[in-house]
């Protein structure tokens, strides 16, 4: 079989044209996974940053490492009692600044749970209502990189029988036939006889008690409840809270 300049020159073109495509689908598909890779990458690179920014930090009671999630237990608790201190160091280990806040997630006292709804500023509820103070600070709000911040937790019960104070009635208080008690209009308290339980019952959102009185009702029921439970007399769940602040 000849062949002719003519079918050399048609299969060269064709061969050529052949290769062009090749070239054009290697280069097409090598762009593809080289996109593919870089946007997986840095997909990947974020997540990961993120993680380990959020995650490296640590909460120390002492030299115990602890969750972010604590429970802080207050026993033999009475009227002069030695002030109870819960210091927490949080420790921001990550590179970028953190900011840190608190929160309650429940409290319970005489084996009762708290209701904290409608009480307006919850902190300033706990650290005035009961006869003693409960209370919560923490030294910063932002933390910069390896930075540290301390949370505490106080609760303090001074004995003052010289303090003209009341403080309302809630769930955990109970009648006693022994006690003085006050009704409030504005700013003015007025004693008011109540002469059993099923009037102190229908009353009691708007009773109020001496200090002395309420000392001594926290006092013994605290050592009561205590005795025969064998749990706490106050017992705070706490959540400490660190968050990545964005640049």
């Amino acid at each position: 079989m000849r062949i002719t300049n003519e079918k050399i020159n048609s299969l060269s073109k064709s061969l050529k044209k052949r290769l062009y495509i090749s070239i054009l689908l290697a280069l097409f598909t090598l762009g593809v996974n080289i996109f593919a890779w870089f946007a997986f990458s840095a997909q990947a690179g974020l997540e990961l940053d993120a993680t380990v920014a959020s995650w490296d930090v640590e909460f120390k009671d002492n030299e115990t490492i602890l969750s972010r999630y604590i429970v802080v237990e207050v026993t033999k608790m009475k009227p002069g009692m030695p002030d109870f201190n819960k210091t927490i160091t949080i420790e921001n280990k990550s590179d970028v600044q953190a900011s840190f806040t608190y929160e309650i997630d429940g409290i319970d006292l005489l084996g009762e749970s708290l209701d904290l709804t409608n009480k307006g500023d919850i902190y300033n509820y706990l650290s005035t209502f009961y006869p003693f103070s409960i209370q919560m600070s923490s030294t910063k709000s932002v933390l910069n990189s390896h930075d540290t911040v301390d949370f505490s937790l106080d609760v303090v019960w001074p004995y003052d029988s010289a303090t003209p104070l009341y403080f309302g009635q809630d769930e955990v208080y109970s009648y006693n036939e022994t006690f003085n008690y006050f009704t409030k209009s504005g700013s003015t308290y007025t004693p008011t006889t109540i002469a059993n339980a099923t009037a102190y019952n229908s009353q009691k959102s708007n009773l109020y008690l001496e200090k002395d009185d309420a000392d001594s009702f926290f006092g013994m029921m605290c050592h009561q409840y205590e005795e025969d439970t064998g749990s706490p007399c106050l017992i705070i769940d706490m959540r400490l809270i660190v968050q990545q602040l964005n640049d």
